[in-house]
């Protein structure tokens, strides 16, 4: 189970490997591997390590090292340094963030246990004999020698360390401090101690395996010496490359494997949610050939007619037949039809349902996907289900972060303390936690939305960021009829969140027409002072006769009502939270502010300021 660039084998001359010689190997190691667990079941040397209570999540730094993923193979060995990558994603949860007390040991086989195919681990490369051979869970010795090798900076004793039986040159860190440390289930082991108690963290970034030793304070302990057995240190000798399975010759050999047609630079693969045209439309252009998983739409009231909306088409067909989720779709349906209806429960089953999504999508990827085309909505699920590691992640986004929006939602209830709706949002601190990590290794952020683009920018430094346009829709002229009063479209439900509040204040003693594009509120005093006020529940030509649509949202991430109405011609009024930017046709203003809200929708329906904004 070892990596290199290049691999190198202190052999006299290579010989191809005999099927009894291999059938010799695997009965020695089986008897060797059973005498081994019978030992440690008598009289364990070592216990397995749980995730730390973050004691020294906070302690200084006491060794780092880092070592490279994807450069330390030849192009015609990708498919085995994919199947590595996958080994230490799987492993790395194991090892990350576990405190190790003062004096106690930590064994690498007792903390990630057997390594079986079920648990996620697949086919890496080994090195055996002069030949990089196929082997589950090959790979992992990448991490042990990463191990010993921050642990030795650390100070710390390596209680068992062995060798490899042929010398390996790693592109890791430049130095002479690394440190050779081979494992073999299960009696081959690498083993770890401290004087003073510390903390282990193992990322997988796009490029590298990085690990961190974190620790204060140190204590006597009387320490063995350390175990060395099977180390070949000798590195005069001449050292030839090592033959690769998918690249020898030697097609009459047993191992011999066919080349697997993947290129060297792995596959791009599209987690998708939902539809909107403008990433679609980016898909189409910047990854053509991308593999698509996406849900599949269900509507499980079959017999009423859907709402008639642009925004609702299917996907365009993408170049292969997107893989969709049958189960976790409906389940997904199932949960948001039932429990989304109990107050204060939306938000957290449109969680849940992400979360079934991205458990289906993370199990069906392959260790050949490297790259990874992210809806924001399933960015922390995949985080947490360690899916990201080790890939280079593009992201969709079409949303704020979870915890700006609970800090804009919490300000708008200080502003209107009796509304309960403004504290529906609620993600647990884990799952913010996770998103912002996932932000911190995007490579890339894709939006629409010029509000989330600004925060994003922010918040992402290393992403190179690209703002998409919106795309408006296809729509006539809006003819007007002459009536008393003008009648402004509010763009949406009739929620505090949506900026309700803030237009019943504006519209106060102003005589006007309401139009409600959504639902009513469940607070029948809203409205009052306003003389006339219909609700559309998202049916029929709700563009008729409007001279100004406006949504002073607190949090808007789907402004389709919007972009409808500027491609109309229609006036539209929409806080900076509606993500518009300078979309012509469209006035901003800031979230909250009623007087700016009055002010932009009296001038909007002037006449003469119509025919300024759209010559008319």
């Amino acid at each position: 189970m070892a990596q290199a660039r290049p691999l190198r084998v202190s052999v006299q001359a290579w010989q191809p490997p005999r099927r009894i010689d291999a059938i010799d190997f695997w009965l020695r190691s089986r008897l060797l591997a059973t005498a081994h667990a019978l030992r440690e079941t008598l009289r364990p040397s070592a216990r397995r390590w749980t995730e730390g209570s973050h004691a020294l999540a906070d302690a200084p730094v006491l060794a780092h090292y880092r070592t490279p993923l994807w450069t330390d193979g030849r192009a015609d060995e990708f498919p085995l340094v994919a199947g590595k990558v996958q080994n230490l994603r799987v492993a790395r949860r194991a090892f990350d963030a576990v405190e190790v007390p003062a004096g106690e040991v930590l064994s690498f086989w007792r903390q990630l246990g057997r390594p079986a195919a079920w648990r996620g681990f697949v086919q890496g490369r080994e090195l055996r004999g002069g030949c990089v051979v196929p082997t589950l869970a090959g790979g992992l010795c990448q991490l042990s020698n990463a191990l010993a090798t921050v642990a030795s900076r650390a100070g710390f004793e390596l209680v068992e360390r062995h060798g490899h039986t042929a010398r390996i040159e790693q592109a890791g860190e430049p130095g002479s401090d690394a440190v050779d440390a081979t494992v073999f289930w299960n009696y081959v082991d690498l083993k770890v101690r401290a004087r003073h108690a510390w903390r282990l963290e193992v990322e997988l970034t796009g490029s590298e395996l990085v690990l961190r030793i974190r620790g204060r304070g140190a204590s006597a302990v009387p320490f063995a010496p350390v175990t060395m057995r099977r180390t070949n240190e000798d590195a005069s000798a001449p050292l030839p490359v090592a033959r690769g399975c998918l690249s020898c010759d030697q097609t009459a050999c047993f191992r011999h494997r066919p080349q697997v047609d993947v290129g060297p630079q792995g596959l791009t693969v599209a987690l998708l949610d939902t539809w909107t045209p403008e990433f679609a439309r980016y898909l189409r252009e910047e990854h053509p050939s991308a593999q698509r998983m996406q849900p599949v739409p269900m509507r499980l009231a079959f017999w009423r007619r859907p709402a008639t909306g642009w925004h609702r088409e299917p996907a365009a067909v993408a170049p292969q037949t997107p893989w969709a989720p049958w189960t976790a779709s409906l389940r997904r349906a199932l949960w948001q039809r039932l429990w989304a209806r109990r107050a204060g429960r939306r938000q957290a089953s449109l969680i849940d349902g992400q979360r079934w999504l991205a458990q289906a999508f993370a199990a069906r990827l392959k260790p050949e996907h490297t790259q990874l085309v992210v809806e924001q909505s399933l960015l922390p699920h995949l985080q947490r289900l360690g899916a990201l590691d080790g890939r280079s992640v593009v992201v969709l986004a079409g949303a704020l972060p979870m915890a700006d929006i609970e800090q804009r939602l919490d300000e708008a209830s200080r502003r209107w303390p009796d509304d309960a709706t403004l504290r529906d949002f609620r993600a647990d601190p884990s799952l913010v936690r996770a998103e912002s990590l996932a932000m911190a290794r995007a490579s890339a952020i894709v939006t629409p939305h010029a509000e989330v683009a600004r925060r994003l920018a922010a918040l992402a430094p290393q992403a190179m960021l690209r703002k998409l346009e919106w795309a408006l829709p296809r729509a006539g002229a809006v003819v007007r009829t002459d009536a008393d009063h003008p009648l402004i479209v509010f763009a949406a439900s009739a929620l505090a969140r949506k900026g309700a509040r803030e237009l019943a204040a504006a519209l106060q003693d102003w005589p006007c027409r309401l139009r409600v594009l959504g639902s009513p509120s469940d607070d029948a005093r809203l409205w009052r002072g306003i003389g006339h006020v219909e609700y559309m529940n998202w049916q029929g030509d709700w563009l008729a006769g409007a001279h100004v649509v406006v949504l002073p949202a607190h949090v808007e991430h789907s402004p389709r009502a919007l972009l409808r109405a500027v491609a109309a011609g229609v006036p539209v009024v929409a806080s900076t939270a509606c993500g518009l930017g300078a979309l012509p046709g469209a006035r901003e203003i800031a979230p909250g502010d009623v007087e700016a809200l009055r002010t932009a929708l009296r001038a909007a329906c002037r006449a003469d300021d119509l025919a300024d904004a759209f010559g008319w």
